[in-house]
C-alpha cells in the first residue's frame, strides 16, 4: 500500500515538472516573440528616419543649387525676350526685316561652339543671304552690314537643305570677303534655316519625264526637249502637285509650270525665251530645276516653291516665293526672266 502511494506521488511530481517545463517554454517563446517584434519595429522606424533624412538633404541641396544658378537661367521666356529686345535693338535697315534677330541667348545644341538664337521669327538664308520668309512674291536677298554689332547674331547653327532634301546642320560663319562693307554667311547649304523642324514634311520626287496625268491633259508639252517633273504634295491634302521644268532648244523657250493633281496647268511660275539670253552664252540659257527648291520655309506645314531668279551675277539677288494651298495660289506668277546685259 505504501509502495502504491509513493508511486502515485512520484507520478504526480513528474506531471508537475512537465507542466513547469511547458510553462517555461511558453514564457521563453513569448519573450522571444516580443524581442523579434521590438527588433522589427526598431528596423522600420530607423529605416524611415534614414529615408526621410536623405530626402530632406537632397531637397535642401536642390534648393541650394537652384539659388546658386545665374538669374538669367531661371528667368521666364518673356523676361529673356524683354532683356534681349532692350539690349540688342538696331536702326540698320539691313537688319530690320521681320527675319532679323531681336536678341539672343545661348542654348546648348549638343555640339561644341554651336548655339541658336532666341528670335521672334525664323531666320532663313539663301546661298548665305537673308531671305524674308514672311512674304510671298519677289523677295530681295539681303547682305549683312559688317559694321553692325548685331552681325554676330547670325553666327548660329543652321539646318541646311539642298536638292530637295535635308543636308546637315552646321555653324554659320561670317564671310571673310567684304563687299562695300557687306558680308554673307558661309558654311551653310543652299537654303539654311535657324530652327529645327520638318521643312520637308512630305516626299519629293524628281523625274526626267512628263507624268501621264499631265501629258494626257497637255499634249503640247511633249514638244519640249528638256523635261523634268518635281512631284510632291505641296499643301498636305493627300494629292500630288507637279512642278514642270521644260526647255525647247529649237525655239529657245523655257518655263516652269505648276500643275494640279488633276493634270491641268494651274499657273506659269516663270518663263524665258531666246530674246532674254541672247549674247550671254553660245548655247543659250534655259530655266532648270537648279533654279527651284521645294521647302516649307515658314513652318506652316505647306511647302513653298522657291524660284531663284536668274542673274548674270555669281550671287543671286532675288527669290520668288509661291504658295499653293487647296487650289489657291499666292506669290509672283508668269514672271518673265531675262539675262540680257
Amino acid at each position: 500500500m505504501g509502495d502504491k502511494k509513493e508511486e502515485l506521488e512520484e507520478e504526480k511530481k513528474e506531471q508537475e515538472e512537465v507542466r513547469d517545463e511547458n510553462k517555461s517554454k511558453a514564457t521563453a517563446n513569448r519573450v522571444l516573440n516580443t524581442l523579434l517584434t521590438i527588433i522589427v519595429l526598431i528596423t522600420v522606424v530607423t529605416g524611415s528616419i534614414i529615408y526621410y533624412s536623405l530626402y530632406k538633404y537632397a531637397k535642401n541641396r536642390e534648393d541650394v543649387i537652384v539659388e546658386e544658378q545665374p538669374e538669367e537661367n531661371v528667368s521666364t521666356v518673356a523676361d529673356i525676350i524683354d532683356q534681349t529686345l532692350s539690349s540688342n535693338t538696331t536702326d540698320d535697315n539691313s537688319l530690320s526685316s521681320p527675319n532679323t534677330l531681336n536678341g539672343n541667348t545661348t542654348v546648348g545644341t549638343g555640339e561644341a561652339d554651336k548655339r541658336t538664337v532666341l528670335n521672334e521669327s525664323i531666320v532663313v538664308l539663301y546661298n548665305g543671304l537673308i531671305l524674308d520668309s514672311d512674304k510671298m512674291g519677289i523677295i530681295e536677298l539681303k547682305y549683312i552690314d559688317n559694321s553692325n554689332p548685331s552681325k554676330d547674331n547670325y553666327v548660329i547653327t543652321y539646318y541646311n537643305y539642298e536638292n530637295y532634301g535635308f543636308k546637315d546642320s552646321s555653324l554659320g560663319t561670317l564671310s571673310t570677303q567684304v563687299v562695300d562693307g557687306l558680308v554673307k554667311i558661309d558654311n551653310v547649304g543652299k537654303v539654311a534655316i535657324s530652327e529645327k523642324y520638318e521643312a520637308i514634311p512630305r516626299e519629293i520626287q524628281v523625274v526626267n519625264s512628263i507624268p501621264a496625268v499631265v501629258l494626257d491633259n497637255n499634249s503640247d508639252l511633249a514638244d519640249y526637249d528638256s523635261k523634268k517633273a518635281i512631284i510632291t504634295d505641296l499643301d498636305g491634302n493627300g494629292t500630288n502637285e507637279y512642278i514642270m521644268i521644260l526647255g525647247n532648244k529649237s525655239t529657245g523657250e523655257s518655263k516652269i509650270l505648276l500643275v494640279e493633281s488633276t493634270g491641268f496647268i494651274k499657273a506659269t511660275i516663270a518663263k524665258m525665251d531666246k530674246s532674254g539670253w541672247d549674247g550671254i552664252t553660245t548655247d543659250g540659257y534655259y530655266l532648270s530645276y537648279n533654279n527651284v527648291e521645294i521647302l516649307d520655309i515658314d513652318n506652316d506645314g505647306i511647302m513653298e516653291i522657291i524660284f531663284e531668279v536668274p542673274t548674270t551675277s555669281p550671287t543671286p539677288s532675288e527669290i520668288s516665293l509661291v504658295k499653293y494651298k487647296n487650289g489657291d495660289i499666292s506669290g509672283e506668277l508668269d514672271y518673265t526672266c531675262s539675262l540680257k546685259k
